[in-house]
């Protein structure tokens, strides 16, 4: 093996690969099932070493059995032994700080040392009907520019840190737990990055989010703002992916367009009337453009999450699997975790 071989076989392995798990279905699919896809998928996810498995917060998302984190990281976390289990992530703006301190320190104390709180600021609901939403939600209009404030109560909640970080600091938080959730800040944008880097946390960036949406400078202002917090931490960057893998890369494609022309007839954008084969491939491809799908048998994957994590220096990658039953999710996290072990040469010669 040439020393550059090496040096890109190292590049993949090195890193953790943990899973961003969003409950997405078919139109049809039960509560029930839809529910259970998600736990399966966690189930599938420590079985096959990945570090960590994240929930989402959606709502009023016909197509999203996840809209309540806190609830399902505590079943999840029940039926698992090893892997840390979190939010990726609770919309901080829809909940009163203190409220998702005490939810987490009770998760923390029933599951130690395996609890991630993954916050965000956005409303987690799509948007059409978005207003709608932030009044069921009793969301404040300047909820999204409070974030800030809102993460500095929650870190003085769960470490009794005060007063300067928040105007609550004389209100106990219980359970009182020895360790705390791990904080991570969620986004995709520059503002998001700084408050993760001024207060020496973790950044995920959302690189599986749309291209009009993810700025890669984020990345970039993350480390170079970044401030070491209280414990002497240092910048740590989780970067999503987006990924459909299978057994060939035909089928992958095939696989992923087909979940793309899904995602695309049921969003707020869908086209209005029928629509061709050729135009319906057509705005498939544009989709897996956008949200930067990555897909492909294990060869082909591999070389794309490292070119990936060569391009922002991830430390972690979480992968989302871009599929619609659980157990395509479950044959992609298991293909993809095989994919680390595929040698250079076959990346190479596959990709």
């Amino acid at each position: 093996m040439t020393g550059s071989a090496q040096s890109v076989d190292l590049l993949l392995s090195r890193v953790a690969f943990s899973v961003l798990e969003r409950g997405g279905h078919l139109g049809g699919t039960t509560a029930e099932q839809a529910v259970q896809d998600v736990v399966d998928v966690a189930r599938t996810a420590e079985a096959h070493g990945y570090h960590r498995v994240w929930v989402a917060e959606h709502h009023a998302a016909g197509k999203s059995a996840s809209s309540v984190p806190a609830v399902l990281i505590a079943h999840i976390a029940a039926l698992t032994e090893r892997i840390r289990v979190g939010s990726g992530g609770v919309m901080l703006p829809n909940h009163p700080p203190f409220t998702v301190a005490e939810q987490f320190a009770t998760l923390e104390a029933l599951h130690p040392g395996r609890i991630d709180l993954g916050v965000g600021r956005s409303s987690g609901g799509s948007t059409q009907g978005h207003r709608l939403l932030e009044a069921a939600l009793r969301r404040a209009p300047d909820a999204s520019a409070r974030f800030p404030e809102q993460v500095d109560e929650l870190l003085g909640f769960l470490h009794h840190r005060g007063p300067e970080r928040h105007r609550f600091h004389a209100l106990p938080l219980t359970p009182h737990t020895a360790g705390v959730p791990e904080v991570h800040v969620l986004g995709a944008g520059e503002n998001s990055a700084r408050l993760a880097a001024e207060r020496g946390l973790p950044f995920a960036y959302g690189h599986h989010l749309s291209r009009t949406v993810r700025r890669p400078s984020a990345v970039a202002r993350y480390r170079s703002e970044f401030r070491a917090g209280p414990d002497g931490t240092r910048p740590r960057l989780l970067v999503s992916v987006q990924v459909v893998c299978a057994e060939t890369d035909e089928l992958a494609e095939s696989l992923a367009l087909r979940t793309a022309a899904y995602v695309v007839a049921h969003s707020d954008l869908a086209p209005d009337g029928p629509l061709s084969s050729a135009r319906e491939e057509s705005l498939a491809r544009e989709a897996l453009e956008e949200y930067a799908v990555v897909h492909g048998a294990p060869a082909r994957v591999a070389a794309e999450l490292e070119s990936l994590v060569a391009e922002f220096g991830a430390d972690e990658l979480m992968i989302a699997p871009f599929e619609l039953t659980g157990a395509a999710r479950c044959r992609t996290l298991r293909l993809t975790a095989a994919a680390r072990r595929v040698r250079p040469a076959e990346r190479t010669a596959r990709s």
